[in-house]
């Protein structure tokens, strides 16, 4: 709650130092007595957009600090924690310092948690989990759409909020799965087109059965082929030359008769013999290998073409897959790799349509489960509501809650929007709409009551709620202000003495003149001066022994 409010040269305030305590604390003065100005203070406090009129003139800075106790809400602590902000003591104060610039450029504001200099977004965050201000005719958090549902589900306890979380993660589990699938959905296309080449470029080597080592025999073999007539005269020549008439193969036999006559008479002989014998056989066979390779070579004279054919085919392979066999080889088996690794894909996005289908079906299972336990919710809350306006004499209202249709969200199905409708006979409409100033806050304040307990923030601010109300009404409102009191700290701005007489503190806000300038004072009253101060809110300036019996009256009831 907020203990201490300390402002500095800040417009019409010289220096003021306000104590707060627990439970409703009333703030009343006369029109203009800067009632409003300590609101704006607090205002600032929590991160309102600030000007250069807010310093006093005569001043070039303003100073408005505010201290606080707890204990505090986790994310606040969690806020701090993340910027090296120690949360060990139930204490934290929190300071903005307005400066103008010396050149008259823009204006400086310097922000502070526990004396540590932090981002403005940082301190607003803050600032906004401590106190919670609402203005007569400003959108209060209450009735802002995006936070209506927040409510509503804070309202229907750990059952609900359990189940939101489940709808979140079905939730982000869908969209996740939704994802992959349309990525791989945008490529299906040129994975097709891939997938095709590559399976028209792996059937084309595969059917070419290419072998490094064959292309070598093959080279050789044109060659060979190429050169058939001259292998084929040369070769005929050296087997002539050996078989013709009076060629080597007669001369050798003749020499050989010779040498077999002597043999016998010479054992030396005998060994030349046989050396000149089996040369005559080892030329006979090199005859009859020479016949059987011209024979050969006449009978593969279609093998060239052939030859030639598988020699291009191999080159054309080279041409369009590397630049030796062994490279377009090695191509091949990398695009089969590529070809497995696109035909997963192809199985991963069967794969993804199921499970993105069950996950739709857990979201929509999960999310129709959570609008099931918010409409009980729903209708408790409208109820509770509802009951609560009648005490505060609005007897025709009837206040609902419109769960209405969204596109599927981490929040679930729908969202919820706050609806009244004040007199019977009027349809109804949502509450941010309602153009009675009166009728809004006792709205605003039977929520209050009912939800003040799930409320996050521990000081509440009301800026004349009572504004426009009187009789029974306004008593009703004082009452259950009280009772909003007693949950939270509660500050209100006030002219009605119907509401300071239930407050527990009342703190009086006045101007004075020091040195010829308007200054702005407070005082918190004592028993009697709050029955003094009463009754000048009842007869103003017409006070009379029946108006302060009136005033100490209203304050003793």
């Amino acid at each position: 709650m907020l203990q201490e409010l300390y402002v500095e040269n800040f417009a019409l305030i010289d220096k003021m130092r306000l104590q707060f305590s627990d439970g409703l604390t009333v703030l009343s003065g006369e029109t203009g007595a800067g009632k409003s100005l300590v609101i704006d203070a607090v205002s600032l406090l929590i991160g309102a957009r600030s000007n250069e009129s807010f310093i006093r003139s005569g001043y070039n800075k303003c100073m408005i600090e505010g201290i606080f106790s707890g204990p505090f809400v986790d994310e606040l602590i969690h806020v701090l924690q993340e910027v090296g902000i120690d949360t060990d003591e139930d204490i934290l104060s929190l300071s903005r310092e307005l400066q103008r610039s010396p050149a008259g450029g823009a204006l400086k504001t310097i922000y502070r948690i526990n004396g540590r200099m932090v981002p403005i977004l940082v301190f607003r965050t803050v600032g906004r989990l401590l106190i919670n201000i609402h203005g007569q005719m400003e959108h209060m958090l209450l009735l802002e759409e995006e936070n209506q549902l927040y409510l509503l589900d804070s309202f229907g306890g750990e059952a609900l909020l359990q189940k939101k979380v489940e709808v979140a993660k079905a939730f982000s589990k869908m969209e996740t799965l939704k994802k992959s699938l349309s990525g791989l959905e945008e490529s299906k296309q040129a994975r097709t087109q891939k997938m095709d080449f590559l399976s028209y470029q792996i059937h084309e080597i595969d059917q070419a059965h290419l072998d490094p080592q064959e292309e070598e025999s093959l080279c050789a073999e044109q060659i060979r082929l190429q050169n058939a007539e001259t292998l084929i005269q040369a070769s005929s020549a050296a087997r002539k030359s050996l078989v013709a008439d009076n060629a080597a193969m007669d001369k050798l036999a003749a020499g050989t008769s010779f040498l077999r006559q002597i043999t016998s008479l010479d054992e030396k002989a005998n060994f030349l013999f046989e050396r000149m014998n089996a040369a005559y056989y080892e030329l006979e066979d090199i005859a009859a290998e020479l016949e059987s390779y011209e024979e050969s070579i006449a009978a593969n004279s279609f093998r060239l073409e052939e030859v030639e054919q598988r020699i291009a085919l191999m080159n054309q392979m080279k041409k369009k897959y590397g630049k030796t066999l062994q490279d377009v080889i090695s191509y091949c088996q990398q695009a089969s790799v590529q070809l497995a690794e696109l035909e997963v894909l192809d199985l991963d996005s069967a794969n993804l349509s199921e499970a993105l289908r069950e996950a739709q079906k857990e979201y929509q299972d999960e999310a129709a489960s959570l609008t099931a336990l918010r409409q009980k919710a729903a209708q408790k809350l409208s109820r509770a509501i509802t009951e609560e306006l009648v005490l505060l004499y609005m007897p025709q209202a009837v206040f609902e809650i419109a769960l209405l249709p969204i596109e599927k969200s981490a929040l679930g199905n729908e969202k919820a929007l706050f609806m009244i409708r004040s007199n019977q006979g009027e349809k109804s409409l949502p509450v941010a709409k309602i153009a009675s100033g009166g009728e809004l806050s006792r709205i605003v304040l039977a929520m209050k009551v009912i939800l003040s307990q799930l409320d996050r923030i521990a000081t509440l601010v009301f800026d004349e709620v009572d504004s426009g109300m009187g009789g029974r009404s306004l008593n009703a409102v004082a009452q259950r202000m009280a009772f909003v009191g007693t949950m939270a700290q509660v500050l209100c701005v006030t002219h009605a003495p119907l509401m300071a007489a239930v407050a527990e503190t009342h703190i009086y806000i006045y101007k004075e003149i020091v040195d010829k300038r308007t200054i702005i004072r407070y005082k918190t009253l004592n028993l009697d001066e709050r029955i003094e101060e009463l009754a000048r809110m009842i007869a103003g300036d017409k006070v009379s022994e029946a108006t302060l019996a009136q005033a100490k009256d209203m304050l003793k009831k």
